[in-house]
């Protein structure tokens, strides 16, 4: 007997359908597996010895039991030579890094499985829910300045912008990732010029009526190659773009930032070089001395994604302040002896969870020591779910180097927080980004933190049907000269539905009332 297409149709849905119900209980019956209490007290210790090889011992209640068991556990087995029938997509995403991974096993099966017993039994079932506010839909000082609708878009993820106040009248600098063009506008977001370039920009460094540009790559995808690189451009008053014939340095996995000074005190100004990578990475810096380029290791880990230099008040030596976000995720701070040698001090660690995306150090409460203002919510890896954690933080200094936490604030996905006083009102105000919002919370793209004293408080955010979803950087300063803290986001987006269009960046102009 023939079955009608039609009755063949529906048959085919109920087996797949089928299947994938048996797929998805006899997933959920392995993660809601149950374990022997010396599996888990054994794994516990385990874990202790082998994970913290790579990074911060992540504490089991970090993820949720799905995201270990079928994403993030798999993955944790391939850097210990094991291959897992786990997650299929996220684990053969790593096949290009097979040369950075054990060819054999490094912990046998039995470990292995206590191990896992030990983050599957202590895991939740799901995180929990911050409580906290919803923000205002409103800007209480900002003002949405149109940009120019020929860069608008339906996809694109904005690399870098730059308020550049070293030039009058000030002008704009805004990098679209997605095809390397840099984009030069006016201080009222007229566009003077653009040019696509040989890689994604990331990074400039305005120095000696010089500007340093550091290119990630080829394009922003997380890869092992090496193919970034530093070259000087030049911007002229009509926006026209003139990039060097040739790299000052190349072959650089996945650089993101690049400082330019003298470490060893030879008079001489040296290269400072963050590259990110991915499986491999370091911050090095590069010695000129004797008229030959040579580098000098000061990490070699991946994931450095932001340098500060601070000098030191009794040696006035170039210290440095490198955040981490790959891998042992952490701010670690490097004391120059003045020749160059650096002694590391980890200042804050963080567990690869959080994945940390900004700091920097401003002093909060007026003692006249350096706080730290930090972000945590690349949530590009392998537990794609929303995070209790995520958000901005503010660290307090005791004066001798020692950090504790001082005030939290949740926000999905963050991505960069930039500490001013935007009101004019004598204390520092908060501005953050995120580019994974979430879908529940689109609104977190952008807040703002007016400060209300006593590290208080209160959230504003956009207007609702602002099109700007996912906050990918952000500049502040002084846009026209007015002397208000304005800001520049870098949009993010792709895939709207029926084409429709978003702008690249977004100007917030300060309209409050500070007096110059």
């Amino acid at each position: 007997m023939r079955l009608s297409n039609k009755l063949v149709v529906i048959t085919l849905l109920v087996l797949i359908i089928a299947a994938l119900v048996r797929c998805s209980e006899a997933t959920n019956s392995k993660a809601n597996e149950t374990f022997s209490a010396d599996d888990v007290g054994k794994g516990q210790a385990l874990a202790a010895q082998y994970c913290q090889s790579c990074h911060q011992l992540p504490n089991p209640s970090l993820i949720n039991k799905e995201s270990w068991h079928n994403h993030v556990l798999p993955v944790m087995g391939r850097y210990l030579g094991i291959k897992s029938d786990g997650e299929k997509s996220m684990v053969n995403d790593l096949e290009s890094d097979a040369s950075y991974m054990p060819d054999t096993a490094q912990i046998d099966s039995a470990k292995w499985a206590q191990i896992q017993a030990y983050f599957m039994a202590k895991a939740p079932e799901r995180l929990p829910v911050p409580k906290v506010a919803e923000p205002i839909h409103q800007l209480p000082i900002f003002e949405i300045r149109p940009s120019p609708a020929e860069w608008d878009s339906t996809s694109a993820m904005t690399s870098y912008v730059k308020i550049d106040e070293s030039v009058k009248p000030h002008r704009l600098i805004v990098a679209n990732g997605l095809n390397n063009r840099l984009i030069i506008l006016d201080s009222r977001g007229k566009t003077l010029g653009s040019r696509i370039m040989d890689g994604a920009i990331v990074n400039l460094l305005f120095q000696d009526d010089k500007i340093t540009a550091t290119h990630i790559g080829k394009d922003l995808w997380a890869n092992n190659f090496k193919n970034g690189f530093i070259k000087e451009i030049r911007i002229g008053k009509d926006g026209k773009i003139t990039p060097a014939a040739q790299p000052v340095f190349f072959r650089l996995g996945r650089a993101l930032s690049t400082d330019i000074i003298d470490l060893n005190g030879d008079g001489l100004k040296d290269y400072l070089i963050a590259q990110f990578g991915k499986i491999t990475g370091r911050l090095s810096w590069v010695d000129r001395s004797g008229g030959k380029l040579k580098e000098h290791i000061i990490r070699d880990k991946p994931g450095c994604i932001k340098t500060i230099i601070t000098y030191n008040n009794k040696t006035h030596h170039p210290d440095i302040w490198a955040l981490f976000a790959q891998g042992d995720e952490g701010i670690f701070f490097y004391t120059n002896d003045g020749r160059g040698n650096f002694e590391e001090k980890k200042v804050l660690g963080f567990p690869p969870s959080y994945g940390s995306s900004s700091f920097d150090l401003v002093n909060f409460n007026g003692d006249g020591f350096k706080d730290i203002i930090y972000t945590c919510g690349d949530n590009g890896d392998f537990s794609q779910i929303l995070k209790p954690y995520h958000g901005v933080y503010i660290y307090l200094n005791d004066g001798n180097g020692k950090f504790t936490q001082k005030y939290f604030y949740p926000i999905n996905g963050c991505y960069k927080a930039i500490a001013k006083d935007f009101d004019g009102d004598g204390d520092l105000d908060i501005a953050t980004i995120s580019e994974f919002p979430g879908d529940v919370k689109p609104r977190q793209a952008f807040v703002y933190l007016e400060n209300k004293g006593n590290y208080q408080f209160q959230a504003y955010t956009l207007p609702l049907n602002t099109p700007f979803h996912n906050g990918m950087t952000m500049d502040a300063g002084d846009i026209d000269g007015d002397g208000k803290i304005d800001l520049l986001l870098g949009n993010g987006y792709g895939g709207g539905s029926k084409g429709q269009k978003q702008p690249l960046f977004m100007i917030l102009k300060n309209i409050s009332s500070i007096k110059k």
